[in-house]
């Protein structure tokens, strides 16, 4: 559908949100999914004055209650979601929602329920002329150039395997693996205390998991794998092994803890194309794309690459890109390009429909 102005892209991120324009090939604010208030008002909001903290300054006070609304790819405070879209085009954009759209993605797992919800807030509270939701896993295919393949999420709460056939989710194939990037956090922790090394801070141990890297054959390599960190209190400390470690636990997890019930990355994705059609499954390994901030560990790509072709005994490409971390975003600049109105919901036929219109374009 042509809309006089370029539509407004929000990614929505467990850890990060993503925003900018359809005209765009970069998002314009990149930041995290929290909002802070005061924590003296303990809970009573509204009734005396306050400031309200969105994204990163939010986690930057220590005297705040930090909400951080999505979860797993699925939202689960709406005041606060619709506090962060408020912030977006008002604070980050600095456009009138009046006379744009919004392309809002949304995981895969997200309920029709929620569709709805999201469509109140978009129309009635923020009054925007139209809307369209795609998964994040569809969107993440525009974003690398394919329309079918295979989309491994790997974010900071989950890793969602999505096979995608010709632009269409294959709902009934999703799988995951159980290791996002909060457990590789949990993984160096522990390790670092059988050093008698303890670290509390998320950041800190997100600054270590920026150290991991992977192996072809996990092979370890006392010289080339060596990886020095520098603490906050200045002390230099030498985490060869936990770099080793935290990128290799994605391809063996029971390196971690034998009890773990989880799946291997290859084995996920594996898994996740054996569940289709085996006339799609050669299709469908020709473009795996592993997207969000852990698929940039250094070395995931060809070792994914090698242990698939393993596994299946077929040729494999894995899709690797520099903007992994943004691949939904971009595929949703693309889509949101494109002169198809099908895609769109208007605020008027939102007005006269209703719910029967959102399940029509959303489901």
């Amino acid at each position: 559908m042509a809309f006089e102005k370029p539509p407004v892209i929000i990614d929505t991120g467990s850890y990060t949100i993503k925003a900018g324009f359809a005209c765009d090939n970069h998002p314009v604010a990149i930041f995290r999914t929290a909002v802070g208030r005061p924590s003296y008002l303990n809970g009573s909001y509204g009734r005396e004055p306050y400031h309200v903290y969105v994204g990163d300054e939010a986690t930057q006070h220590e005297d705040l209650e930090v909400c951080y609304p999505v979860v797993k790819g699925r939202i689960v405070h709406w005041d606060n979601i619709e506090r962060i879209l408020h912030h977006i085009l008002y604070r980050e954009l600095k456009v009138a929602p009046e006379d744009r759209a919004i392309m809002l993605s949304l995981a895969a797992s997200t309920p029709m329920s929620e569709k709805f919800r999201c469509c109140e807030i978009i129309f009635e509270t923020l009054n925007c002329i139209g809307l369209c939701i795609q998964p994040q896993s569809v969107l993440t295919m525009y974003g690398s150039g394919y329309t079918t393949g295979v989309c491994v999420d790997m974010g900071y709460d989950k890793v969602d395997i999505a096979p995608v056939y010709e632009g269409g989710l294959i709902a009934y194939a999703q799988t995951s693996t159980g290791i996002p990037s909060l457990e590789l956090h949990d993984y160096i922790r522990r390790l670092l205390e059988e050093r008698n090394i303890k670290i509390t801070s998320q950041g800190v141990l997100r600054d270590l998991k920026k150290k991991a890297y992977i192996t072809r054959n996990a092979a370890y390599n006392r010289k080339t794998g060596k990886r020095a960190f520098t603490l906050p209190d200045g002390k230099v400390i030498d985490i060869s092994n936990e770099a080793f470690m935290a990128g290799e636990i994605l391809f063996q997890p029971e390196l971690a803890a034998p009890e773990w019930d989880v799946l291997s990355l290859p084995g996920a994705v594996k898994k996740a194309v054996d569940m289709c059609d085996p006339e799609l499954r050669s299709e469908l390994l020709d473009g795996v794309v592993p997207c969000g901030g852990m698929s940039m560990i250094p070395g995931l790509c060809p070792r994914l690459k090698q242990d698939l072709e393993v596994l299946t005994s077929e040729l494999v490409n894995v899709y690797s890109s520099d903007e992994a971390y943004a691949l939904s975003w971009l595929g949703g600049a693309t889509f949101g390009g494109m002169p198809d109105a099908k895609i769109w919901v208007t605020k008027r036929q939102y007005e006269d429909f209703g719910e029967k219109i959102v399940k029509n374009k959303f489901t």
